[in-house]
């Protein structure tokens, strides 16, 4: 929790604590009875913490704007939590848009608590205005001076959390008050920009129905159906899968790629393995790609395998304890056919060599019943995405 207020609407209030998500959030609304609809205006009787947000009080704000605030604060170490609330001061902020811009322009705000060391006076200065600063002793002696230099501007601000540098920049519009800039606030599996006459926002999936809904609302269309969809970058452990994201977002929606990502966020999920499977099965669909993945135990990859290495796949069910029906004595080891059995295992499990090793099915009901689980792609893969 970064911001807790009290909110009203005509009458009725609600303690809210946020950031808070869109689903809880609408909840809590109706559950106080006042409007889920959030582009309305809602009144805040008190902010309860924290108090340098206080200018908040008695003025009426959009909770989208605020919820923003509070996950972008969330997102801020200690230092840059001091930092804005320095600027906060500082720049007299008073709305929701000038707080949420000044969180992407902390580097215009130094704060600096021990003036008793140049060095890191100067290093301090650096890192923050400039985004990174070198660590080694060697360049000690250049951040000495600019620690000197700094002290010495007289631009230093004494305040309550230590002497204030403020830049003489003005201060960048990343917040128009409309379309939120793009801001990953938790982990994702894949980004979408979403385009309307010349505007975007983005999603970072899995994202809740609602959540979708509202990007499209900001930017001022009736349906996501009516906008431009665009896979933008992914989490770089699913980054094999991005072509097939692309797919899937092209040819079934954003939902079918929603549902997908929400299965990749909630499982844990080995990609190479489901890389495999994918190629053995050639699953396209959300649909048999979500089977593919409920079902991933029952498949076994081999990754140090090469392509036609039957000898390697023998040894692989001789040496492994879990097919112990297989193991065979070392006096034998040096007479046994671990190629002619491994080709013979290749068979047996329906295995196929894939670009990555080998990968073959060892559920109870064996392959073809898996096989027939999965839906006929010539009319999934059909519906279309905008």
């Amino acid at each position: 929790m970064y911001i807790s207020a009290n909110i009203s609407y005509k009458g009725n209030s609600a303690d809210i604590d946020f950031p808070v998500s869109d689903e809880m959030l609408n909840d809590i609304l109706i559950e106080s009875k006042m409007p889920t609809d959030t582009t309305q205006l809602f009144f805040v009787e008190d902010v309860h913490y924290p108090l340098e947000l206080s200018a908040l009080n008695a003025r009426t704000i959009n909770l989208d704007e605020l919820n923003f605030l509070a996950r972008r604060l969330d997102s801020f170490t200690d230092d840059e939590i001091e930092q804005f609330y320095a600027a906060v001061e500082q720049r007299n902020a008073k709305n929701l848009k000038d707080l949420i811009n000044l969180t992407y322009n902390l580097d215009k705000f130094t704060i600096i608590k021990n003036v008793g060391d140049m060095t890191k006076v100067g290093r301090e200065y650096t890192l923050n205005t400039e985004g990174c600063a070198n660590a080694d002793s060697c360049y000690d002696a250049k951040y000495a001076e600019i620690g000197r230099k700094l002290l010495a501007s007289g631009r230093g601000i004494f305040t309550e959390r230590g002497l204030l540098f403020v830049e003489d920049k003005p201060i960048e519009e990343a917040y128009d008050g409309k379309i939120f800039p793009g801001f990953a606030y938790q982990s994702f599996i894949v980004n979408v920009d979403v385009e309307y006459k010349g505007r975007f926002e983005s999603l970072f999936l899995p994202e809740s129905q609602l959540a979708i809904d509202k990007a499209v609302r900001r930017l001022g269309a009736e349906s996501i159906d009516d906008c431009e969809l665009t896979c933008e970058y992914e989490n770089p452990n699913f980054g094999r899968f991005s072509v097939r994201f692309e797919e899937i977002l092209d040819n079934e929606g954003i939902a079918a790629l929603n549902t997908l990502a929400y299965e990749f966020y909630t499982y844990d999920i080995n990609a190479e393995k489901l890389d495999a499977a994918m190629e053995m099965t050639d699953v396209k669909s959300s649909k048999n790609i979500i089977t593919l993945i409920n079902h991933l135990d029952e498949f076994e990859y081999l990754n140090d395998i090469s392509y036609g290495d039957y000898e390697g796949i023998g040894r692989y069910f001789v040496d492994n304890d879990y097919y112990d029906e297989y193991e065979i004595s070392d006096d034998l080891c040096d007479y046994f056919d671990f190629a002619g059995f491994g080709a013979h295992m290749a068979e047996e499990k329906g295995g196929q060599f894939v670009s990555g090793g080998f990968v073959f099915y060892d559920g109870e009901d064996g392959f073809d019943s898996f096989m027939d689980k999965l839906e006929d792609e010539n009319s999934s893969m059909t519906m279309g995405g905008m």
